[in-house]
């Protein structure tokens, strides 16, 4: 019993000393650059373990924001890089040794602001930071993240693909012509958002859409996870299917007209059928509504 209490205080007062050693390496990283905004084409990220948020501006520039910290004699931990009409914006950890593995709070973020549609295209990796989309339009936006929060608020593009390992993601209020949603483990959540294409598949994760309107095209599979699809107002031109091993499906769509009914599967379509719903999953519960 005492070998094991001096264990403890033991490693107690190693990660103390590690803390105040970290703290007192730390100074304040800031940085701002801007762009003219009508040269730009591609804004890519490539970003370890910041936070990322981009929002729109009225300015005629793209401006970016760094404010984090960094440890005294290390190179700067965000760099910003113009080619062309590309521009860079690359942030990984310096931390070596014994601090490399050692985190106390948020390390940074970097803040970029956009005017409305003049960067056509935007590509995110993102390692483990958490990312932040605040009305935003553009063209075409990609964002690939192992892990981290990814919250969508009024993005509107033309094509959205959004992959992620883990992490919860939530998008609002916005509009995006194709959309498509790839999770590994998290959950996603989906309110009052158009798109006439969307597709979302899960591998462990629940899958929500609230306040949806009736679109052309959506699809949605987890392998292990909810599906709830909530109308704003009920569709008038649906085909519907739904499968699920689970034998778990609620439909309650006024006006629908079954026409497959069983335990693990149903059918069914209102008036012409123009739009298309197709749901699957191996596990978990489904509803539609």
């Amino acid at each position: 019993m005492k070998t094991t209490t001096m264990v403890l205080l033991l490693f107690i007062a190693i990660g103390g000393i590690l803390v105040v050693l970290k703290l007192s390496g730390e100074q304040s990283f800031e940085s701002q650059k801007s762009f003219d905004v009508q040269q730009i084409q591609l804004l890519e990220i490539d970003n370890e373990s910041w936070n990322i948020v981009l929002e729109d501006t009225d300015e005629e520039e793209l401006v970016i924001d760094i404010s984090g910290k960094k440890q005294k004699k290390q190179s700067d931990p965000v760099e910003i890089k113009e080619d062309g009409t590309k521009i860079s914006v690359l942030q990984h950890d310096r931390e070596e040794g014994i601090f490399k593995n050692v985190s106390l709070g948020e390390k940074g973020t970097v803040h970029i602001a956009i005017l409305t549609n003049k960067v056509p295209t935007i590509r995110v990796k993102n390692s483990y930071g958490d990312v932040n989309i605040n009305h935003l339009t553009t063209k075409d936006i990609t964002i690939s993240s192992d892990s981290g929060y990814k919250v969508i608020k009024e993005l509107s593009a033309d094509k959205g693909e959004f992959t992620s390992k883990d992490g919860e993601l939530k998008m609002t209020d916005s509009n995006i012509s194709e959309l498509t949603i790839a999770s590994t483990n998290g959950d996603c959540y989906i309110t009052s958002v158009s798109s006439p294409k969307m597709k979302i598949s899960s591998t462990s994760g629940e899958v929500i859409l609230k306040e949806m309107n009736e679109e052309k095209s959506l699809f949605v599979e987890t392998k292990s996870g909810d599906i709830l699809v909530s109308y704003r107002t009920a569709p008038q031109s649906l085909m519907l299917i739904a499968n699920s091993e689970s034998s778990d499906i609620t439909v309650k769509l006024k006006g629908l007209k079954i026409e497959k009914n069983t335990k693990d599967s149903i059918e069914g379509r209102m008036g012409e059928a123009e739009n298309r719903v197709e749901l699957k999953n191996k596990a978990g519960i489904m509803n539609v509504q």
